[in-house]
């Protein structure tokens, strides 16, 4: 049913218990999850305001730094988690992506052809996002697949019994 999934995750409680129910998919039919992490952009911008001292080529040779460091823990994370979805029998692909990161996910959906999101939910944000969170609440209303949303909550969601 669902051949193709991608698992957006930023590595927080709710995205662990996401991996769980991703974990549980190969027994449906599942056969390639891909992994994806979104650096976002905004938090680059306001880094920028934050240090706004440097200036010029500076800025950019440090941003370039900066953001060089964070795809290489993003991507060790990622490659751990993506271990432990083929030790569960699926194929496995990472990406780490830098925008915003609805509009990123959403991107990838199209472009990889997934037929489900699974994602977890903290809803830390503003008041639309309580329930949800931001993201996930974006990626819930604008996408043309299925999108299972992973909460706090939900415990014992998705463990084998």
């Amino acid at each position: 049913m669902f051949r193709k999934v991608l698992f957006p995750t930023d590595f927080s409680e709710c995205s662990y218990k996401a991996l769980d129910c991703v974990r549980q998919l190969a027994r449906a039919g599942t056969g390639e999850v891909v992994v994806v992490h979104v650096l976002d952009e905004r938090e680059f911008e306001l880094a920028k305001t934050e240090i706004g001292w440097l200036e010029g080529d500076r800025m950019v040779e440090y941003d370039a730094k900066i953001e060089r460091r964070m795809r290489e823990n993003v991507r060790e994370k990622l490659d751990g988690i993506a271990g432990v979805i083929r030790e569960a029998g699926m194929k496995t692909r990472v990406e780490v992506a830098k925008g915003v990161p609805s509009i990123e996910i959403l991107a990838m959906t199209k472009r990889e052809g997934v037929s489900l999101i699974v994602m977890g939910s903290h809803g830390r944000s503003n008041l639309a996002g309580v329930v949800m969170g931001s993201v996930s609440e974006e990626v819930v209303r604008r996408s043309n697949v299925p999108v299972l949303i992973v909460t706090r909550e939900m415990q014992n969601a998705c463990t084998s019994r």
